[in-house]
């Protein structure tokens, strides 16, 4: 079976230490480190999240929240009480609602005793007054096994507003096989604790099984959920995770290749394994621990820019992944911050989790006594950083929209308007000034304009460029929008059975794209209205029906339901 991809890359980075040991060299940035917040209790969790602040859970059952820049922290919930605290057991995984401000739900995994037993659940708080409070049991009834090892424990929640929840084997590995058993699974729940319909088994959690002790979850922006594992003594694991699928463990440990159980290729072959991307370690002698992993949108770190950051224990280091256009494959790897000269055990010791803010800054959770909050930020000037940008009708006006994450030496916006039917003859319609004092800001601005000068109903196409003090231009791309009556979809039946078809009020051809819950691309068709869909090929489920003109521009959008 095939080998992972490693392009291990050697010496592209460097180590310039000062005085006072905080500035790091990365290659081509300069990043310095602080200890953001110390605490005696063992951090778990760490995600920024509301309130631009940093959310932290301790094994010791607490939750709290610190400051992103003073470190100044708050205790939002004590629930030691509750919270069975043995080795790895405790206080585990978070997550936020994603509509928070309207929803302030945060769902939290920990383990507790009951009757004598350990077991684990996840549970829902409501966040007021700078408390969690009014607990909500999501998944319980005593139907997964904790122990002191091998919780499992990551949160995400998916675009569908289902949540996925790791579990570890309990250390009994028998459990990973057996469907029977939430353990050494990635079970998959409605945000009310209900079992989602289109469940591989409608009557159960399992998402997927065969896994040991997945510490690490994340939903990349094209739509895959990567998850990353514990080996036994040998290959950890970086994979994709995906619905009815079998991950191995124990018969299969990384990839099938009988490299340490000579009967893994036959159980892959007979059982539909899922290999794994990439397989750490594959000798034994020693895990390297992955733990939880983020995915680095921003360009103040050009090394990390569009890549995974994985925190590792045992081996104290952060590995950047690569991944090649489509998702599928590792092409590159890189560590950073591990053992180096002057740190034989690692610059900050074991590294338990890490998270990303929207201004570039990076900060990681420590394992290792003292226990702390690391703050890394570039000392290179950050280019301009937009998020929602987008452009729409009201009142028979065109607004686009958009807002910086952080900006730096930026003087202003540059709009320009085209009206072709190939958008390719743009022309300057105005000047929007930055709103960041001098030129430079850590903090989100949000930014509109109204195109008051023009009232054609068609379709109008936007490009958005921000020019530097010093001139520089960044290019962020074109958005359109119309102020004339949306065009007329009809999608039916639906439900569909054996077949659906979508039909639309003019000739002209549109590609039609077709998506399953978790955001991946099933199915793809061009053509003149109508266009029939094979749903007779596809397993019964909810999907998404789009349709898209040939500027990729989405004019539809819509649910169909598979019986």
């Amino acid at each position: 079976m095939r080998k992972a991809l490693l392009l291990l890359s050697a010496g592209l980075f460097s180590f310039i230490i000062s005085q006072s040991q905080t500035i790091i060299n990365l290659g081509t940035t300069n990043v310095e480190w602080t200890t953001l917040y110390t605490t005696t209790d063992l951090p778990w969790e760490l995600k920024y999240g509301p309130g631009d602040s940093l959310w932290m859970t301790t094994r010791q059952g607490r939750v709290i929240r610190v400051h992103a820049t003073n470190g100044g922290a708050t205790q939002l919930l004590d629930h030691s009480a509750s919270v069975w605290v043995n080795g790895e057991a405790g206080m585990l995984g978070m997550t936020f609602h994603p509509d928070f401000p309207n929803t302030p739900h945060v769902f939290i995994a920990y383990t507790y005793t009951s009757g004598g037993n350990n077991r684990e659940r996840l549970s829902r708080f409501t966040y007021s007054n700078n408390t969690l409070n009014s607990e909500f049991v999501v998944i319980d009834g005593g139907a997964i096994l904790a122990n002191s090892i091998h919780n499992g424990s990551r949160l995400v929640i998916l675009p569908d507003n289902t949540i996925l929840m790791t579990t570890g084997d309990a250390a009994n590995t028998s459990l990973a096989q057996n469907t029977s058993s939430l353990n050494g699974k990635v079970l998959r729940a409605n945000l009310d604790g209900t079992i989602p319909a289109n469940n591989p088994n409608p009557a159960s959690y399992i998402y997927s099984r065969g896994h040991r002790n997945a510490q690490g979850l994340a939903l990349h922006p094209n739509g895959k959920v990567y998850e990353t594992e514990h080996g036994p003594g040998n290959n950890d694991e970086f994979q994709i995770i995906e619905t009815n699928r079998n991950y191995g463990w124990p018969n299969v440990e990384g990839f099938c290749d009988n490299d340490i159980n000579g009967g893994e290729i036959a159980y892959c072959n007979t059982n539909n394994i899922k290999e794994p991307l990439a397989s750490w370690n594959v000798s034994p002698g020693g895990t390297w621990a992955p733990n939880d992993l983020v995915y680095y949108t921003h360009p103040a770190i050009p090394e990390f820019q569009n890549k995974f950051l994985v925190a590792f224990l045992k081996t104290n280091k952060v590995r950047s992944v690569t991944l090649n256009t489509t998702g599928d494959a590792v092409t590159a790897q890189a560590d950073f911050f591990g053992v180096e000269p002057g740190f034989p055990s690692g610059r900050w010791g074991r590294l338990r989790d890490i998270t990303t803010a929207p201004n570039g800054e990076i900060f990681i959770a420590t394992n290792s006594s003292p226990n702390r909050i690391i703050r890394i930020r570039s000392l290179a000037p950050v280019p301009v950083s937009i998020t929602d940008y987008k452009a729409g009708c009201a009142n028979d006006l065109i607004t686009i929209k958009w807002r910086t994450q952080a900006e730096s030496q930026s003087k202003q916006f540059n709009l320009y308007r085209s009206t072709g039917t190939n958008a390719n003859d743009f022309k300057l319609v105005s000047v929007i000034p930055t709103s960041a004092p001098g030129g430079m800001s850590n903090i989100p601005l949000s930014y509109s304009y109204t195109d008051n000068s023009f009232t054609n109903t068609s379709k109008t196409f936007y490009k958005l460029v921000s020019e530097d003090l010093n001139g520089t231009v960044h290019n962020f791309g074109i958005v359109s929008a119309s102020c004339e009556k949306e065009e007329s979809f009809i999608l039916s039946p639906n439900p569909a059975n054996s077949k659906a078809e979508l039909k639309w009020g003019d000739a002209n051809p549109l590609t039609i794209r077709v998506y399953n819950t978790v955001g991946q691309l099933i199915y793809q068709t061009s053509g003149r209205s109508p266009v029939s869909l094979p749903v007779n090929q596809w397993t019964p489920d909810v999907y998404f029906i789009t349709a898209y003109d040939t500027r990729n521009t989405e004019l539809f959008r819509s649910k169909l339901l598979v019986r």
